[in-house]
């Protein structure tokens, strides 16, 4: 198999990734999403899980508003590092709202969630996600 292929499926497979923004004063800041990938773009849901804040308020979103540069880390840990694989996807990111221009996005973004992870039969899915266009992509295997 392949590397992208390999990696390709690691995508598929992969329950959470790591997504860096950039704040005001140009750290980083980091959190675990889950998301999902439809050959052109990776969504991270703003799903209404408990937060502390409203999800403008979110630290991500701002940073996303004020710098649309991103990085989403998506990366499988064994025990045996022989088997060790990530895939480090650079890209502009922006935010797709329920009734906004991209709403047909909004809609396949969810309908894909839905699918991959099943605990959103039960938890709302809010009206907003968070869109990645890859600009650039780095993929590594331990073989």
């Amino acid at each position: 198999m392949s590397i992208d292929a390999y990696v390709g499926s690691l995508e598929d497979r992969a329950r959470v990734a790591r997504l860096a923004t950039v704040d005001p004063e140009n750290k980083p800041h980091v959190v675990p999403v889950v998301f999902v990938f439809d050959g052109i773009y990776y969504y991270v849901p703003l799903d209404e899980k408990t937060k502390r804040y409203k999800v403008e308020d979110l630290k991500r979103v701002k940073n996303i508003k004020r710098n649309p540069n991103v990085t989403l880390l998506i990366d499988e840990y064994q025990e045996d590092w022989t088997k060790l694989n990530f895939v480090i996807i650079h890209g502009k990111a922006s935010l797709v709202c329920k009734g906004g221009q991209d709403n047909g996005l909004l809609e396949k973004a969810h309908n894909l969630l839905y699918k991959k992870y099943h605990q959103y039969q039960t938890l709302g899915m809010g009206e907003s996600c968070i869109k990645i266009r890859p600009e650039r992509t780095f993929r590594w295997r331990n073989k």
